[in-house]
Order: structure tokens, then sequence, then C-alpha cells
């Protein structure tokens, strides 16, 4: 609560005021700060903000960071995280090392990279918080490469500035010898160091060095055997009376202090006893305590507690369940519930929750899929036996699937779901996961065409074409099947008809087809109808057209069309002679074993120049990589 203004801090706000309103920033500032304590006026938040916006508008660091920080709190001001960033980054810009210290912590997670800038930036200016920060970055190769050597340089400088945290870290890898082989002495230096400030987890580490027979290890220092262990001690007989009197807590930090080794050796089986009885008690964090410390143990109760735990509404324990389940690991494989676990966790600002979301949003997202296909497949729908068949033919091994891909297809295709009885179809044609049976490809396939499946009239459509394996040569069929298919808009099926047409003497209906399936890009129809406009047949004779209709199918990867253009290209037939292009095109068609190609590709070799077939060359290898093809593969 501010105090009463007195007469001189009164005068010494008149006078300050008088100079912020002049636009002063450092004026406004320090208007700013009496207004936010009650300095010479009443306290008045509204009022600091305001004069502490004007001077971070003026451009003064320390207002800029000032109003971040509210605008983070929302303190006030509307709380905004987009506002906050504005002014940190300003302040920032400016070699604020504060505020580059919490640019750093904000960008952390989603941006490390940034982050490290920032922390490097502060830490430089010699900012003990950032320092560490940084060396916790070297340490875990957050944004960077991990680096252990740069990690102890930061620590130690933010050490010698007096930050505990940093003391106890030197004082850990040291301890474990993680640079240059374990250093106790050293050790021992830092840690104590860190110990007299209080640091519990210092303290705790040189009573675990003494109870281990380290030489020196004792607190020296902090009265390690006044202050430090024996208060603790004392503690301990007083938590030791007050749980064996039956209460919940003693019972619970009891258990704390066996297994953190507080004042006592560390001992997991009486932890776990002491946890236990203050669990069955109801104590929220003795359940979640002991799930966890199960789980390290590989005990199996660690699911009850945390479900005990998590009912209770601990947000830590939604948490773990959430993780458990997600990965089948002591409960079952549940991605669902594991979602939802997180979610709970999440709305209450669990920040690893929230990142476990963001990881499923980001990849997760099939499993989840996956989960609830299953489930739907196991109650019989057919259409999510054919979604979960489909993916498990892209991504083998999915968890929790007692049948394979053709299993689900099969149960779907029964039901009468078309896609799965295409598939079954192409299955038994081409002897994929199940024997060749051309008669049950032939079922499947009519099952699915005559519920419209545009790729089993398709299919259907060339086996008509073609004939063989017992099927008769049946072209009025073929035909009917590629215009069902072509009338949904089957862009293959409409080139195919092309192909009939030409093969029954209907030239111009050939080409009416092909015209159409080429304004879509289909391979097959460009070359066909490149050769057209060659041959005049059809359509009148257009070098030019057909020019252009065969390099788009080369484009495409059509290895005739590819092998007609290189030969183009060689003799100047409609096109501008160009070795180089003609090397090119064959190349490319003979790797796809056309033999006319390999054999115009030996007569071209000995007509061109050695720079002409290597450049050519070079541009087959430019083409495998970039061209529209190789970016689709």
């Amino acid at each position: 609560m501010a105090t009463r203004p007195t007469a001189k801090d009164k005068r010494v706000f008149g006078e300050t005021l008088k100079s912020a309103r002049l636009g002063a920033p450092d004026a406004q500032y320090e208007v700013g700060l009496m207004y936010a304590n009650g300095i010479g006026v009443e306290q008045d938040i509204g009022q600091a903000v305001h004069w502490v916006s004007q001077a971070a508008k003026r451009g003064m660091a320390a207002a800029q960071y000032l109003l971040a920080t509210r605008y983070e709190a929302g303190i006030g001001v509307a709380q905004s995280a987009h506002l906050a960033m504005l002014w940190f980054s300003k302040a920032a810009d400016q070699g604020h090392a504060k505020a580059q210290l919490r640019l750093g912590v904000l960008y952390g997670r989603s941006h490390p990279e940034q982050a490290v800038q920032f922390l490097r930036a502060a830490a430089d200016s010699g900012l003990p918080a950032a320092q560490y920060a940084l060396a916790n970055a070297y340490r875990r190769g957050d944004g960077l490469d991990p680096d252990l050597l740069q990690a102890l340089v930061w620590y130690e400088a933010a050490a010698r500035q007096g930050l505990a945290q940093a003391q106890f870290a030197l004082g850990e890898i040291k301890l474990l010898g993680l640079v240059d082989g374990p250093d106790l002495s050293g050790a021992l230096g830092w840690l104590r160091k860190a110990a007299k400030q209080d640091y519990l987890a210092a303290q705790v580490a040189i009573e675990k060095m003494e109870r281990d027979g380290a030489p020196g290890a004792g607190l020296r220092g902090v009265g390690s055997r006044k202050a430090g262990v024996q208060e603790r001690r004392r503690k301990e007989d007083r938590w030791i009376r007050a749980a064996e009197g039956g209460g919940a807590d003693a019972r619970y930090h009891l258990g704390l202090m066996y297994e953190h080794g507080l004042g006592v050796d560390a001992d997991n089986a009486s932890a776990r006893y002491w946890y236990g009885v203050s669990a069955q008690q109801g104590h929220a964090q003795a359940q979640l305590a002991l799930a966890r410390l199960s789980e390290a143990l590989g005990a199996p109760d660690a699911y009850k507690w945390y479900r005990s735990a998590a009912d209770a509404g601990e947000i830590e324990a939604q948490f773990a369940l959430g993780r458990m389940h997600s990965k089948g690991a002591g409960a079952p494989d549940d991605p669902l519930l594991a979602l939802e676990l997180w979610a709970q966790a999440a709305q209450r600002g669990h920040v690893q929750a929230l990142v476990a979301l963001g990881h499923w949003m980001d990849s997760g997202t099939r499993k989840v899929s996956t989960a609830c296909y299953r489930k739907a497949a196991l109650l019989g729908d057919a259409e999510a036996q054919y979604a979960l068949a489909q993916q498990l033919d892209k991504e083998s091994g999915l968890a929790g699937s007692h049948f394979s891909p053709f299993e689900w297809y099969e149960k779907a295709a029964h039901q009468g779901h078309p896609g799965a009885q295409y598939v079954l179809g192409v299955a038994y044609l081409k002897g994929q996961s199940v024997g060749k049976n051309f008669k049950q490809a032939l079922k499947w396939l009519l099952l699915a065409a005559e519920q419209g499946d545009a790729r089993a009239q398709w299919n259907l459509g060339k086996l008509y074409t073609n004939g063989g394996d017992g099927l008769k040569r049946d072209l009025k069929l073929a035909f009917q099947w590629f215009q069902r298919a072509a009338d949904q808009g089957f862009t293959a099926a409409t080139s195919n008809l092309g192909i009939l047409y030409a093969l029954t003497g209907l030239p111009e209906r050939a080409v009416a087809a092909w015209e159409l399936a080429a304004e879509k890009d289909d391979p097959e129809a460009l070359y066909n109808l490149a050769l057209a406009y060659i041959k005049g047949e059809g359509v009148k004779k257009d070098e030019s057209r057909a020019v252009s209709l065969l390099c788009r199918a080369a484009e495409l990867g059509v290895i005739a069309a590819q092998s007609r253009l290189g030969l183009m290209y060689a003799t100047g037939d409609g096109v501008v002679l160009d070795p180089i292009e003609s090397v090119k095109w064959l190349t490319l068609a003979a790797t796809g074993h056309d033999q006319a190609a390999l054999a115009n590709l030996e007569r071209v070799s000995t007509l061109s120049s050695l720079r002409h077939i290597l450049e050519g060359q070079r541009r087959a290898i430019e083409w495998k990589k970039y061209s529209l093809l190789g970016a689709e593969r």
C-alpha cells in the first residue's frame, strides 16, 4: 500500500511532471514510476501506464521494457501478448538486456534459433540470468548444436555473479565429469556457494556426497550440523510424529523427504510406503508422487494412481495419463483419450500439454484419425473399414490393427463399398496381397463399376479392349465402360475412347476425344493427338501443333514422345535442327528402354561433337531432377 505523500515528494513530483509535460522521456518515465508507487502523488496505475507509454514512444528502452511487462501481465492495460512482444522487441533492439532475455524465453519453444540470438545478446551484456539460459541452450542443444564446453563457460560467467542455479549446474557438471572428467573439489566449491544461498538441490547434493563418503563433502560454512541438516532433521522428526498420528499431508511430506534424501538417506521403498498410505487417504499430491515413483521403478500401479490424481484435478497427472495413452505404454493405446486428457491440461495452462497437442496437430493427426476409423470399423461401418485399409496401406505397422489392409478392404467390399470392391478387383488382377484370380478380379470390378466407380469402369474398358484370360475381346462393351467413366470426368477413359474410335475407323471422333483429354494434360492423349496432326488423320496436318503436343507429352514422361522428339531435333523435321536437344530426349527415351531411341542415339552420337553430346546428357540429367514429372515423384 502506498504511503501518504510528503511535502518534499510532492514538490519533486511537481517539478518532474513539468519536465514530463515538455516531452522529456526520462521525466515521463519517472512520473510513471511515481504514479505506480504513490510517491508524491496518489497511486494511479492508469496514469502510471500513460506516462511510461509516453517515454516508451519517445524511444526510452527502460520504459519500453516496463511497458512490455505490463502488457504481458495485464497490469493497468488489457493483456496483449502481441503488444508485449512489440515493446520487448523495441527495447531489445536498443540493447536492453532484460528485454533480450525475455524475448529469448518467449521464443524458446517456437523459434529456438531466434531465441538463442536474443539470449546471446543479453548474456554478452553481462546479465547472469541470460548467461544461465544460454548455457542451458548449449547443454540441451536448443536452437544450436549441443556444446558442453560452451555451456560450462556461460554457467561459470553466471555463477561468478552469484546466480545459485548456475553455481549448482556448474557443480553438477564437474561432479559428473561431463567435460574433463570428475572434479570433486571444484564441484564442492560451487555446490557450497549455491548451498549458502539456501539452494535446496545443492544442499541435498552435498548431503548425498557426504552420505556416500566423498572426502570433504559436508556443508562447510553453511551450518551443515547447525541450520542446514539439523533443521531438516528436526522437521523430519516433526513429520514422523505427525505421520504416525495419521495425517495425510504429513505422510506425503515424509515420502518427499525419503524420495529426495532431505535430511535422511534416500529410500524409495520408504518413500513409496508413505506416499501410499497418504494416497489411500485421498491426498492428490501423494497420489501423483506415488504414480511418478511407481512409473520410474516400473511398478504396475502407476496408471491407477495417475488416474486417481487426475480425477482429483491434478494437472500433471492429466498430462502423464495422456502421455501413457498416446504411446500405449503402461496404459491402453488410445489416442482419442490421450487428446482429451491433454486438452484438459492445456486448458488449465499446462505448457507440456500445449506442446504435445501442437505436435499432434502437426504430425500426429493420422494416428488420431486411424483410432477413429478403427473404432468405427470394428463396429462394422464399411466407410471406416475402407478408410482404415487405405491408411494401413500407406503406413505399415499402425498400432492396434487386428487385420491386414486386404482384410479390411474385403470386409468393406462385402458390405458393398465400391472403393473397396475396386481395390479387391485390382488386387486379384495383379496378384497383390492375394493370388491372381481373373474371375474374382472381374467380379469385384463389375460390382464396383455398376455402383459408378470410374476407376473400375476404366479398368473394365481396358480388359474388354484387350481380352485374354478367358475374357472375349468386346470393343462394344469396352466402349460402354470407357464412356461411363468419361461421363464422370475420368480423363484417361476419354483418352481411351479416342483409341477405340481410331481402331474402328472414326478418326474425327478419335481426335475430338483426344482434344478433350489433352486439355486436361493426359499424357497419352497428347501423344496420340500429336501423331494425328503429323499424319493428318481426322484432322488437317499441322506440324507446329504436333510439335507443341509432343513437347508437352515428352515433358510428362511419355517415352514414345521423347523418342520421336529426339529424332525430329536430329533431322530438323518440323523443328529447328538442334543436336543438343536431340541427345537430351533420345537419352531420356533410351533410359526408358525405347529400342528406336537407343539406335537413333548411337547414330546421333557419331555425328555430333563431344561438346554437344555432353551438354545433351547434362540436360537429360537436369530434366530428371527438376521436371514436373520428377517433382511429382
